[in-house]
């Protein structure tokens, strides 16, 4: 079976994350992605952690791509970059603003040199406002957004999240706006721009809570790992913690009973929101029964009773979770010889178009010549070229 993409044929001009990430989950799903890189490669290839001499980092953003090397600047360069521009449905990038420009592969020039392509330009506040000529990184937009301020303990320091949530967000932001795009062009014959911002694609991610800050209700702050509105959290046990969320009334009675006090269902039946008001006072009995018993004792036994719980698991936990297993989620990817890497793989199954086998990220300009091939480039021009850059096309 085909994937749900393939024949689309997608431009990457990006590094780091945001960019790769979206043109990776294209790839994923049978696009032809031609990755164009400068001479010494993007920055990405020589991001921590490495481990055998080859960036993990980077791996985990490109897999099943073509690497093309190109001095944007040279006119050989860009004479190939707007053959490219001609092959391509999708335009990927996210270079600074104004940067595209100076390169060649600007808003205007693309569609003058192919009107058909749906170019997703990537910042990390948009091409409009006054903050859209900063750079932006992760830490910044998670800082700048909200997250930060909302995460961690009530009484803590704001808290950056582990994962670089807001370039992967970003990055499936992207993705879908490119798919979008390609929607549209099949009504009207014609690609447009799509301007994507980071701080744009976290904005809906606090749902709610903008709604609460915006009325004046009540400022959104942080609550650590209990939630607010109802009884949950996390848990201690003699090997490690649970969160626990015994929500609804089924399962705040079959919590309660379990834990030895049926009179906490009661109270709550009798005086809606209790069992929130009176949080110290039953934390402190569950703690007490979750610390006796290992998380996988806890587990078992409340998800019996029908009460929502689960392990807090470490990333090494998860890659080897017997769900993570049984999905295929994590993907052993292929590396240069014979070295593997595992890294997530596609998120999304689609029964009648699956995403297709990953292969492995391309080594540096690795497909040059062929992409160059594929343009219809003679050997002879091709070598030309070669001779003209000083050796890197």
């Amino acid at each position: 079976m085909t994937s749900a993409l393939s024949g689309v044929r997608v431009l990457e001009i990006a590094h780091y994350i945001a960019g790769p990430q979206c043109c990776q989950i294209l790839a994923d799903h049978g696009a032809e992605v031609v990755k164009v890189e400068p001479p010494d490669g993007e920055m990405g290839r020589r991001a921590q952690p490495v481990h055998d001499g080859e960036s993990l980092y980077f791996a985990a953003n490109n897999r099943t791509k073509r690497s093309i090397a190109l001095d944007l600047r040279s006119e050989p360069g860009k004479a190939v970059l707007h053959d490219l521009i001609g092959w391509a449905d999708v335009l990927v990038t996210n270079y600074a603003n104004g940067v595209p420009d100076k390169l060649g592969f600007g808003f205007d020039e693309v569609h003058r040199v192919n009107p058909r392509t749906v170019v997703v330009h990537v910042t990390g506040f948009g091409r409009t406002g006054p903050y859209s000529s900063w750079v932006a990184y992760d830490g910044i937009i998670q800082a700048m957004s909200g997250l930060a301020d909302m995460t961690g303990e009530p009484d803590g320091a704001p808290t950056i999240a582990g994962p670089f949530v807001a370039d992967n967000i970003t990055g499936m932001q992207a993705a879908m706006a490119a798919m979008l795009g390609l929607l549209a062009r099949e009504r009207t014959g014609r690609g447009q721009l799509i301007d994507v911002g980071m701080l744009d694609s976290m904005f809906p991610l606090l749902a709610h809570h903008v709604s609460v800050a915006a009325a004046g209700i009540d400022e959104p702050r942080r609550w650590g790992s209990s939630l607010p509105t109802n009884y949950s959290g996390l848990y201690p046990t003699a090997d490690g913690w649970v969160y626990l969320a015994p929500i609804t009334p089924k399962m705040w009675e079959s919590f309660s009973a379990r834990l030895g006090h049926p009179e906490w269902a009661e109270r709550e039946r009798a005086e809606a929101g209790w069992r929130v008001r009176e949080r110290e006072q039953i934390d402190a009995e569950v703690v007490a029964w979750t610390r006796a018993r290992g998380k996988a004792d806890v587990v078992a036994v409340l998800q019996a009773d029908g009460v929502v719980c689960g392990p807090v698991q470490s990333v090494a936990d998860l890659v080897s979770d017997p769900q993570v297993r049984e999905r295929g989620i994590a993907v052993r990817l292929p590396l240069r010889d014979g070295k593997h890497a595992t890294v997530p793989g596609p998120a999304l199954r689609l029964t009648g178009t699956p995403a297709r086998e990953p292969q492995r990220p391309p080594q540096l300009g690795e497909h040059t010549d062929e992409v160059l091939r594929q343009l219809g480039y003679s050997p002879e021009r091709i070598e030309s070229l070669r001779r003209a850059t000083g050796g890197a096309s």
